[in-house]
């Protein structure tokens, strides 16, 4: 019988490849599983990465495009500028990066099997063994997305307050600007808003809804016509998902089991940004998984508890997000230049000082 594997990853996006990387890299045995035929197949991410998630692990050139300003459009389009010196976002090639990120976690060690799905995993006393293809390992991690098929099968906790986001990827234009363009729209977007992200090689339209509404991606497209002239474009691409918006899960681990990434809820309340979150705990968690496996340390789980942040702001915001007319009150001019600057600030660079602002 082959020995067991140190570590399982089920999911090979953003946590689950920085989970592997850096366990592989503690010198643990790795295998990453994956039900997609290879990386960066139907893509559910617009993929933009924050400054802190590029510096913890940066792409080639090639694949990115570095946008500094972010502009907020009310529903009647006036819009906000908002840039700060030492910031920047990612852009970028959201499949070609998934390629990338497997291709050097399979440098560091780990064995990445795509076309495999996970069926299921029972336990006894020092192992588990993944149903359906009998492989075994002293720990599994949970990196499966919003529906994760590993909470749901070893009775960890579900994600329940979810967006649903769609995006259209069309050809690129000079129109685009240089700017992450967001838009407050409740009548398409109820409960978050609509982009516009100059990428690589594309340019990404996309919203995202509560999921018990309606995303009106078309009505969205030709709501921006006059702003971007987008009818005479050819689509390229179209992708779609899932996005947590409930925090931390309070059960997302247990003995010898781990969740991490949207499966465990690691997504900004406000935001819904995850990659940051993704490769920061991601790596945490295999530290803890190495001590925990290797020199009896705590449990993983409660590693990455203690150091979660609690985002009590965020969540706040979220509340009154989807409670208030924070867009008419934005149009009305019932929020002062003032606190834009300062809320935009918080959502967007998450700091209060530094930012500066230009109203157009």
């Amino acid at each position: 019988m082959a020995a067991p594997y140190d570590v399982v990853v089920v999911g090979a996006g953003f946590a689950g490849l920085a989970c592997a990387r850096r366990a592989s890299e503690r010198g643990l045995s790795v295998l990453v599983l994956d039900r997609k035929s290879e990386p960066g197949e139907r893509i559910h991410t617009t993929g933009i990465l924050v400054k802190e998630a590029w510096e913890e692990w940066a792409a080639p050139a090639r694949l990115v495009r570095r946008i500094n300003r972010v502009r907020i459009y009310t529903p009647s389009h006036q819009s906000v500028d908002l840039a700060q010196d030492d910031y920047f976002f990612m852009a970028t090639d959201t499949a070609g990066l998934m390629r990338h990120l497997a291709a050097e976690t399979g440098r560091a060690g780990a064995e990445i099997r795509f076309g495999e799905r996970y069926r299921g995993a029972s336990a006894n006393s020092r192992t588990l063994r993944l149903k359906g293809s009998g492989v075994r390992c002293r720990f599994l991690v949970g990196a499966d997305g919003a529906q994760s098929a590993v909470a749901a099968s070893l009775g960890l906790d579900l994600n329940r307050r979810l967006l649903k986001g769609t995006e259209w990827e069309f050809e690129p234009s000079d129109r685009d600007g240089d700017s992450l363009h967001c838009f407050l729209d409740p009548r398409r977007a109820p409960g978050y808003i609509g982009w516009v992200v100059p990428g690589v090689c594309a340019t990404q339209v996309g919203l995202a809804a509560h999921r018990d509404a309606r995303a009106d991606i078309r009505g969205f497209v030709a709501s921006i016509e006059p702003i971007f002239g987008l009818s005479g474009r050819q689509v390229l691409g179209r992708r779609g998902g899932l996005i947590p918006v409930g925090g931390l899960l309070r059960n997302f681990y247990r003995e010898r089991v781990l969740l991490v990434g949207d499966a465990a809820g690691m997504v900004s309340p406000l935001t819904a940004g995850g990659i940051h979150k993704a490769y920061r705990f991601g790596k945490l968690a295999a530290d803890a998984i190495a001590d925990y496996l290797e020199a009896n340390g705590p449990h993983p789980g409660a590693i990455v508890r203690r150091a979660y942040p609690k985002l009590a702001l965020k969540h706040l915001a979220r509340w009154s997000y989807d409670r208030l007319p924070v867009a008419k009150a934005l149009e009305t001019g019932i929020l002062t230049r003032n606190l834009v600057r300062r809320v935009a600030g918080k959502v967007f660079f998450d700091r209060l000082n530094g930012t500066t602002v230009n109203q157009t």
